[in-house]
């Protein structure tokens, strides 16, 4: 009779265990082990280094999902796929533990005090590099938050700006133009020179002549100063004409990463003229003044931030010695969702070695990682939350902890579940219920800047407290 009984507990266990395992590994695999480069969504696109973290995670639990199958299947039936893209309803996804609503000041005490200095003395700058998805093209909530703070803290001109794209630039704040003769890589593939800060290069197609063409928008084009890379070419020319004024600069140098000052003035509008410049490197026109705060724009379409972790480490260096950056804010995360997915283990994982590579490129920098907002996805004939996202805002905030980034969750400062269905009906969000409008960048700009500086008012109070407990000691 007892050893009857063993036997009981000992079936009982292996098929709780077995259940367990199934139900687990029904969360984590997606209907196929290697993921499509489309993921859910008609305008969402993955990266190739999101493709390659997704297949290798696979790769990872295959063995482990063949060595269990032949328990579950005397268990169980597998659910049809079709069932799987509801798998977290949307009440259920609302009622799990929340993403943290505020963000986690201490990781960002240098930048604050930086910003706390530039208030009391009226002098210096503090800048900040904006690295996002789609979400921030055309300047779009970027804009905004660098108005605002400019407004507070002084400082004009938009910042950084590259020579070309790989998408026809829609750009209020600085309008430019360029000739088909550019060719632009980005870091999304292996580009045949280093990229600079922006994710980009531009280098001349066959060594014939180029230009590009800014004009002032809402932003002037403050002491336009140009980068450049490093190149054996001694014959290269750029004639600048500045507002009718043309001035050539010769003699171009070949360090690692060069700059060039444009003109000494602010044109309305500004004319480069490239000859003979071979396969140089071409990063771009900064347009900064001498004080107040910048915040950098380098949005990358269809970027899941891993090819961050790609930037070569001694360029961005010479960079951070030329910008010095005091913030790094990163916003991605569109490109990563999948509905058919609900295991975000790989992403952690590999943003977080992204945050601390570029803590090595831009040494003495803090990190803000913003979540993802709210997604909807139509279920049946509904539109809800898409029942992946909590998974994603939960992997986002883990990354975020790793690396000692601060942290804010867009989700929770939009209105959480639900929130994008909402925006869509008041105009804020366009009809793929994952892009914001103009007006909706406006005020998710708003949201985040307030929180920035809420965060930024607790720290001053926390500095005037320990000052206190100082003179009392």
């Amino acid at each position: 009779m007892k050893h009857s009984k063993n036997h009981f507990f000992a079936a009982f266990l292996t098929f709780v265990f077995s259940i367990g395992t199934f139900y687990a590994f029904e969360m984590i695999l997606p209907n196929r082990l290697f993921a499509e480069i489309k993921a859910s969504g008609d305008n969402i696109v993955v990266d190739s280094l999101a493709i390659l973290a997704m297949a290798e995670e696979a790769e990872a639990i295959a063995p482990l999902v063949v060595a269990i199958a032949p328990l579950v299947e005397t268990i169980a039936p597998v659910a049809p796929a079709a069932s799987v893209a509801k798998a977290v309803p949307v009440a259920q996804a609302t009622q799990a533990p929340e993403v943290v609503e505020t963000s986690n000041t201490n990781p960002l005490n240098r930048f604050f005090a930086k910003l706390l200095a530039l208030e009391k003395n009226k002098k210096g700058t503090v800048r900040i590099a904006y690295f996002g998805d789609s979400m921030i093209e055309s300047d779009l909530m970027v804009q905004d938050i660098r108005r605002s703070y400019q407004n507070k803290y002084g400082g004009h001109g938009k910042g950084f700006v590259m020579l070309s794209n790989v998408h026809k630039p829609v750009d209020a704040t600085v309008r430019y133009e360029y000739s088909p003769q550019w060719i632009t890589h980005t870091f999304l593939k292996t580009p045949p020179v280093p990229v600079g800060v922006s994710g980009y290069v531009s280098v001349a197609k066959n060594n014939m002549p180029t230009w590009t063409r800014y004009k002032k928008g809402s932003s002037s084009l403050v002491n336009p100063v140009l980068f450049y890379g490093q190149s054996a070419n001694d014959s290269a020319t750029i004639t600048v004409i500045a507002d009718g004024d043309t001035s050539i600069l010769e003699d171009l140098q070949i360090r690692l990463l060069n700059k060039r000052q444009l003109t000494s003035s602010s044109p309305k509008e500004l004319m480069l003229q490239f000859n003979n410049v071979g396969s140089t490197p071409f990063y771009g026109v900064d347009f900064s003044g001498s004080s107040g705060v910048y915040i950098d724009n380098f949005p990358m379409r269809s970027s899941s931030g891993l090819p961050l972790s790609t930037f070569d480490v001694e360029l961005m260096n010479a960079f951070q010695q030329e910008l010095k950056y005091d913030l790094i804010i990163l916003q991605f995360g569109l490109n990563v969702l999948n509905t058919n997915s609900k295991a975000y283990g790989w992403y952690t994982t590999r943003m977080t070695n992204a945050v601390e590579h570029l803590k090595a490129c831009f040494p003495g920098v803090d990190v803000l990682v913003i979540s993802s907002p709210d997604r909807a996805t139509k279920y049946g004939t509904e539109m809800e939350t898409d029942s992946s996202l909590v998974s994603l805002l939960r992997a986002q905030e883990r990354y975020a902890k790793n690396a000692n980034a601060g942290f804010i969750s867009l989700f929770r400062l939009m209105g959480g579940a639900g929130s994008m269905i909402k925006w869509a009906d008041e105009g804020m969000a366009a009809q793929d219920y994952a892009h914001f409008t103009a007006g909706g960048a406006r005020k998710a700009a708003g949201l985040i800047f307030g929180q920035m500086e809420r965060d930024f008012e607790r720290f001053k109070k926390q500095n005037v407290s320990s000052k206190s407990e100082g003179v009392l000691e």
